[in-house]
């Protein structure tokens, strides 16, 4: 969508609008400060279909509100489409993957990679979507990554509208099934509904059960011993009445436990409140791991198509290989979250951001070798993005506890603001001087950081609940 807003509003709204000054808007998109903190809030006060219907509000307002902005000027568009779609979709993004996680908090990774899988799976459907309505007869970008056609740029004010109304109609579907699992479940002691799914028997998923006792409403009928002459003998009997005083002289708390209690189910991991987790070692290396690992995504997730069209004349093609790249993100997501509940956090994480700087570092090499190496690249980089998503909040959950997960995940987030608003600075006043391919280059080396950084997590407190 960049270089479709950006071309618009220098030709109709304001004339000084570049691209790089559209950087500001997905920045703030996918980082609104506090965005999760806010939604942790409201899942915890009222419920996570309320919390989710709050974001989804929010981000479908923002963008039927955003066909009038962008005919006025660049600080309302930012606003409306930057600020006010990043606020709904921090709360409903983190809503979604905290009540999925109380589902199956025994699958963490997996459950966050699912989660994530479709946040990112919707940019292969919506980009090829937004390209034929705004550009169907796939006419070309200049040099400068700019359209100047007529008849494309009057089509982007109604794209907002109509894709308002598709975001509302699926939003209000998928209300539908937000919710946390029912208290007897969360509570019994037969595990999630992984367990429940993948168990290869029901024997072996009570295989951990013990049983307690349960307090009987209606009246104990006892029966009394005789002796052999047909007479009874109370002193081989027990009375009701003893039976009932043994039940009550029992702890009251026992009526309040589970039928079915499993002793490997009982909270004794670590639970710190994000006061408390602000004062770990381990989150300020989590926050620079995520700080590096959003900025190259970032960078390449905003720029990777104004570089394609600088030697890729086919908007189309853009559009498609978006869309491929999009859908291996998404696999990918549930591939790391998979990897690191098989071994750990940090060797997921390495191995991703390894990746990404050797994929980064050779970047430049696409504009010789041709469009279909340029997506190959794309799809490697978008793979090595899919990391990033999926595997912090399990990170989070395994260091600081699932108690408050999603405000502390929304305090380490934070780390994506920052880093966003460095790249929208180095873009908006340096990209022009340094060229995209000593960008790429001097980008590869955020992902080596994170690597280094996460290399050294399990000398920090937390920090080998990770390793």
């Amino acid at each position: 969508m960049l270089p479709y807003m950006a071309s618009y509003m220098r030709n109709f709204t304001d004339p000084s609008v570049r691209i790089e000054h559209m950087m500001w808007i997905p920045t703030f998109q996918g980082c609104f400060p506090f965005a999760m903190v806010i939604g942790g809030l409201t899942s915890t006060t009222f419920s996570p279909r309320i919390s989710a219907f709050i974001g989804c509000a929010l981000v479908t307002s923002s963008v039927a509100l955003s066909a009038y902005a962008i005919q006025h000027s660049f600080a309302l568009f930012f606003i409306v489409y930057g600020l006010l779609f990043g606020l709904g979709s921090g709360i409903a993004y983190v809503t979604a993957v905290s009540t999925a996680i109380n589902w199956a908090p025994d699958k963490i990774g997996v459950v966050s990679g699912i989660v994530a899988a479709g946040f990112g799976l919707s940019s292969s459907i919506f980009a090829p979507i937004q390209t034929m309505i705004v550009n169907p007869m796939n006419l070309p970008a200049t040099k400068d990554g700019y359209f100047v056609q007529p008849e494309l740029l009057l089509r982007v004010p109604s794209l907002f509208t109509k894709l308002a109304l598709i975001y509302g109609i699926m939003q209000a579907i998928a209300l539908v099934v937000v919710c946390d699992p029912p208290f007897r479940i969360r509570h019994s002691g037969l595990g999630s509904l992984s367990e429940f799914i993948f168990s290869s028997s029901s024997q072996q998923r009570y295989s951990g059960v013990s049983y307690t006792r349960v307090r009987l409403d209606e009246q104990v009928v006892v029966a009394t011993a005789t002796t052999p002459d047909g007479n009874s003998d109370p002193s081989k009997s027990r009375s009701n009445e003893s039976i009932t005083n043994d039940v009550n002289d029992e702890d009251d708390d026992d009526y309040e436990r589970p039928v079915f209690d499993n002793g490997e189910n009982e909270d004794t991991t670590i639970q710190l409140t994000p006061k408390e987790m602000l004062k770990s070692p381990t989150f300020y290396c989590l926050f620079a791991a995520l700080f590096c690992c959003s900025f190259y995504a970032n960078m390449f997730y905003n720029l990777y198509k104004t570089y394609g069209e600088s030697f890729i004349e086919d908007d189309m093609f853009m559009a498609m290989a978006f869309s491929i790249a999009s859908v291996a993100n998404a696999i990918a997501r549930i591939g790391w979250g998979y990897l690191t509940d098989r071994t750990s956090f940090q060797i997921a994480l390495s191995t991703a951001t390894c990746l990404a700087s050797v994929f980064l570092l050779t970047m430049p090499m696409t504009r010789e070798l041709g469009k279909m190496a340029f997506l190959f690249w794309l799809t490697g980089t978008f793979i090595c993005m899919g990391a990033t998503h999926a595997l912090f909040i399990t990170a989070t959950v395994k260091c600081f506890g699932n108690r408050h997960k999603s405000n502390n995940y929304g305090y380490l987030i934070l780390s994506t603001t920052t880093s966003g608003i460095l790249l929208a600075a180095v873009s908006q006043f340096y990209l022009k001087a340094i060229g995209y391919t000593y960008l790429f280059i001097i980008t590869s080396i955020f992902p080596f950081c994170a690597f280094i950084i996460i290399s050294c997590i399990q000398w920090t407190p937390q920090g080998k609940l990770v390793t």
